[in-house]
């Protein structure tokens, strides 16, 4: 067996499989953790019929990561292997690999992946791109436009002429002054979504919201009652 795991012949079929194994090892202990909480927070009734929703959630987490793993590791494997677009253009095959097999996955064209799983994992990657774009649009112009600034003694300086250290206290200034804004516009608007139309917002962030801020209606004639013991 262990020549088979250093054979060159068996290598990519062996990568495929393990991206495979990845995607299921951490959908599961992403999900059980979260479908846990959730579940002892929002659910009542019999323990088992609660552990198997648990159960059943971790199942379709570690379902949409290991499927989308497999899809993209072979769409790659045979984009590669294609002598028009060959391994010179990886960022364009793993940019048509992620499209295709997010198709197959994350679209819910087809209807075989949970859809409120996939639905949050795209919405979760969602705002990491968005600020991973900023920040790449951000040093594309700082490394082409040169734009002028102030030092200390408030002599103009271009971004070229600042040392490293300085460009990247520079750097983290801005991404700390548009993440402040970012975060402002973010909540802003998920509170007045959640009080004008709440059945818009996915379910879980919508039971949360509810636990923590609609308690104007709630009542506690002991304590006990108001820590919720």
């Amino acid at each position: 067996m262990s020549s088979i795991l250093t054979n060159p012949l068996y290598r990519p079929l062996l990568e495929i499989v393990k991206s495979a194994r990845n995607g299921i090892v951490y959908g599961g202990k992403i999900r059980f953790s979260h479908a846990l909480v959730i579940n002892l927070l929002y659910r009542s009734g019999p323990p088992l019929p609660r552990l198997r929703e648990i159960l059943q959630a971790t199942k379709n987490h570690a379902e949409v990561l290991a499927g989308f793993a497999i899809i993209y590791k072979i769409c790659c494997k045979i984009l590669a292997s294609d002598s028009f677009l060959g391994p010179k253009n990886g960022r364009l095959i793993k940019f048509l690999s992620g499209a295709f097999g997010s198709w197959i996955v994350y679209s819910q064209h087809f209807g075989y992946f949970h859809p409120g799983i996939t639905h949050q994992i795209t919405l979760y990657c969602f705002s990491r791109v968005l600020i991973a774009v900023g920040k790449i649009l951000l040093d594309s112009y700082l490394g082409h436009a040169q734009p002028q600034f102030k030092n200390y003694n408030g002599n103009i300086i271009l971004f070229k002429d600042l040392t490293p250290n300085q460009q990247k206290k520079l750097k983290s200034a801005i991404y700390n002054r548009s993440w402040k804004y970012f975060a402002v516009f973010t909540w802003a608007l998920v509170m007045l979504i959640y009080d004008y139309q709440p059945q818009y917002l996915q379910s879980s962030l919508r039971h949360s919201m509810a636990y923590i801020y609609d308690v104007e209606m709630d009542t506690w004639s002991t304590w006990k009652d108001f820590i919720g013991l």
